[in-house]
């Protein structure tokens, strides 16, 4: 059941990833309603078991609860008919009870440490091969998808199937540690998962992402000094290990060509329109600082705040922080704290899952996981560290 589960994730994040450029509602409704049906598969396994008194048990983790809580205030949000439209609400009350059902179905398959390992290499070559291809795409496509679908909100660049660059950027996030980690630490297959590292990075760079190559730069320095708490390297390891790593970053980072980040790096004010929204999100919060507007509504309630306009629908705040504040007030922003510094904690643990604290540092520009594509794949890495924790010192095997 537990290899069934991971491969089953493993190809509801491919296909959900796949088509993130699509607009319609199945695009975002078939990953959640997957992800409900594989939960229900466990429940049912969970109950013949304790009928007919077999070992199968349910695997708990404390993040559990404020995810758990985002669903349970979304549905209060309803009931009391405090949210100021509805149907956005009950979207995002589904949204989040599908990252609630991936995670919990991740921790059940993550109890067996292989499969916890075998699914997060397929993670790291996964996320090389859509890196490879979007940046093959990007610079040959002409603006189309694939080769073949003009994205109904145009671009000035797409990244394989993410029309906007951040979200490319937070889903190289997510895997760069696990590559990073395993060519350190592999005594054998170093350039196996730093090749991989480096096509991860060069698209980062490619994407002109700043926040995003920011962060991704600061996971080069942390998962080797993460890696050196967990692993002893003699000198030599250490030097030829930087040393493969350094060619290899060199290798993707120059053919990618740097010009268009160095171009929005040098950008006077890089916070235009996101201060606006900003400043504007923090009043939305002072006027209902308990219950919030209700999820999903920041887009509805924003004009009666704006303070500038630039043509343009303004669909997110930007900062997720602040958002999550004027949806939910601050129950919710406590929620979604605490799940941050629980995430922090299991990412300083493994290393390898530093990814999910920097993904909870983008969100303070940016909303990197608003989609299902690269929420699904947050919390199967979430997950996997909640697994790590349970079993201290157990970390992904050097190969």
């Amino acid at each position: 059941m537990r290899v069934f589960s991971a491969v089953y994730l493993a190809v509801v994040l491919a296909a959900t990833v796949s088509v993130m450029f699509l607009s319609a509602k199945w695009a975002t409704s078939v990953p959640e309603v997957s992800c409900f049906v594989l939960a229900a598969v466990w429940g049912i396994g969970f109950i013949i078991s304790s009928i007919r008194g077999g070992s199968l048990k349910p695997v708990f983790s404390v993040a559990l609860a404020p995810l758990a809580g985002v669903v349970l205030w979304a549905l209060l949000q309803l009931l009391l008919g405090t949210t100021v439209y509805a149907w956005p609400t009950r979207m995002a009350a589904l949204y989040w009870a599908g990252n609630l059902a991936a995670f919990f179905c991740a921790l059940q398959a993550f109890d067996d440490a292989d499969v916890r390992d075998r699914l997060l290499r397929y993670l790291v070559f996964f996320g090389a091969v859509v890196a490879a291809l979007s940046c093959v795409q990007a610079f040959l496509s002409l603006g189309k998808i694939y080769w073949k679908f003009i994205p109904d909100y145009p671009q000035d660049v797409i990244f394989g199937p993410f029309v906007y660059r951040n979200q490319f950027a937070a889903f190289i996030e997510i895997i760069l540690p696990l590559a990073l980690y395993y060519g350190i630490t592999s005594r054998t297959k170093k350039l196996l998962y730093l090749v991989p590292a480096a096509v991860l990075y060069g698209a980062v760079i490619a994407s002109a992402s700043r926040a995003g190559f920011i962060l991704a730069t600061v996971e080069l320095g942390a998962v080797p000094l993460l890696a050196a708490r967990r692993h002893r390297f003699s000198k030599s390891q250490k030097i030829n290990g930087a040393l493969a790593l350094v060619a290899m970053l060199v290798w993707m980072a120059v053919p990618v060509g740097p010009g268009t980040l160095i171009d929005r790096l040098e950008k006077a004010d890089p916070f235009q329109a996101r201060r606006e929204f900003n400043e504007s999100t923090v009043r939305m919060v002072r006027d209902r600082p308990l219950i919030g507007f209700g999820l999903g509504t920041w887009s509805t309630v924003y004009p009666g705040y704006a303070t500038f306009d630039d043509g343009k629908f303004a669909n997110q705040a930007h900062d997720d922080w602040a958002q999550w504040a004027a949806e939910g007030g601050i129950p919710l922003f406590l929620l979604m704290l605490g799940l941050a510094v629980w995430a922090a904690g299991r990412g300083l643990q493994t290393g390898w899952g530093i990814g999910l604290p920097v993904i909870f540092l983008h969100c303070v520009v940016d909303y990197p996981i608003q989609r299902p594509g690269v929420s699904i794949l947050f919390f199967i890495v979430m997950a996997a560290a909640a697994g790590v924790s349970r079993r201290e010192g157990r970390q992904p095997e050097s190969a």
